[in-house]
């Protein structure tokens, strides 16, 4: 039988890390929204519109939100909730600076538009998707988390 240390989640743990999933979640579906009505205005999908055109996420940005999912580390969604240790704060470390890259990039793009842009629900929901994953990845920090052996059966003894 073998056995793994795990940080065993606490509630606050167990939310932050669905909520950083959702978070990372819609914004695949607004970069995949956006591509599905990229040859016409959708005010729920677009940056932003102008007599000129429309500031849509391009393909690109699908892989910032993909790689979150990767780099966020996995708790256990049935109990007890658990977390593997090894490379646990690298993983949220990594996660963490991909969410403040992808609001860097999404406020540059947005600062870049002209005047005679306005600004539609994507340019709302999308920072707004960003601060709040980085804040749930950030709760999910093991600061106060006890340690366990979790073994194949699901278990978990204390360390």
């Amino acid at each position: 039988m073998t056995s793994r240390e795990v940080y065993v989640a606490t509630t606050r743990v167990y939310v932050a890390s669905v909520v950083a999933q959702l978070c990372a979640a819609g914004l695949m579906i607004g970069v995949l929204g956006s591509i599905f009505t990229w040859d016409h205005s959708s005010a729920l999908f677009d940056f932003a519109d102008s007599p000129h055109g429309l500031s849509k996420p391009e393909l690109g940005y699908l892989f910032g939100p993909a790689a979150i999912l990767l780099a966020l580390p996995l708790v256990r969604h049935r109990g007890p909730h658990v977390a593997y240790v090894a490379r646990y704060r690298l993983r949220l470390g990594i996660a963490s600076a991909l969410w403040v890259a992808g609001l860097v990039a999404l406020l540059v793009h947005l600062g870049g538009l002209g005047d005679e842009y306005t600004l539609k629900a994507g340019a709302f929901v999308a920072p707004a998707l960003l601060v709040v994953g980085l804040l749930a990845t950030l709760a999910m920090w093991p600061t106060g988390l006890s340690r366990g052996l979790f073994d194949r059966r699901g278990g978990v003894e204390p360390a």
